[in-house]
């Protein structure tokens, strides 16, 4: 998640990620567990129990953090692990935007955060598949994203959609920014890397 992981990273893995990997907790089960809570989100939105959508919000994005943590504390970060963990963070981030969608938020701009939030992602899978490295360029990272999902949250189960529509706003216009940033960065990075020679 970014700038925000690599701080909380920084206690994470010395307390919580080493007292779960003692008790034989797998990364992946919490990786399950962030998106089973993520994909409840929409559900009690859909109930009217708009209260619980921060709440699910909070704790998935936190099990997106542990699950890491847990990783490196057990020695068993693999390939696949950081395979499903990006794959769940989408369908997170997808779970979140409908679920403040469901409470009110305004569909065309739900549509194009989501749109955005997910080419910040492919911008970043595909410059680091290009060799460049990704972590921590632009503006809207996946630590950032979720914590504004969650005050957006809070503003829709608060019933202050007008709060609610500016923070989407924010994240559309900060995702589009950061692919922007990405596109360039990973240009340069071409540009700038030794030329094979014949």
């Amino acid at each position: 998640m970014g700038r925000l992981r690599e701080l909380v990273n920084k206690v994470a893995p010395s307390t919580i990620g080493k007292a779960l990997a003692k008790r034989g907790v797998k990364a992946d089960y919490i990786t399950y567990a962030g998106l089973a809570l993520a994909a409840l989100a929409p559900v009690v939105a859909a109930l009217r129990e708009g209260w619980a959508v921060p709440v699910l919000v909070a704790l998935s994005s936190l099990m997106d953090v542990i699950d890491g943590a847990v990783a490196r504390a057990s020695g068993r970060t693999t390939p696949f692990g950081s395979y499903l963990d990006s794959v769940t963070d989408r369908a997170s981030d997808a779970m979140f935007v409908t679920a403040i969608a469901i409470l009110g938020a305004n569909a065309y701009l739900s549509l194009v955060t989501l749109m955005f939030s997910f080419l910040v992602s492919y911008a970043r899978s595909k410059g680091e598949l290009l060799g460049v490295k990704m972590e921590g360029v632009g503006l809207m990272e996946r630590g950032e994203r979720a914590i504004l999902l969650f005050l957006a949250s809070i503003a829709a189960a608060a019933g202050s959609l007008l709060a609610c529509n500016i923070i989407v706003l924010t994240i559309a216009v900060l995702s589009a920014v950061t692919v922007i940033q990405r596109s360039v960065h990973i240009k340069r990075s071409l540009e700038a890397a030794p030329k094979p020679t014949s």
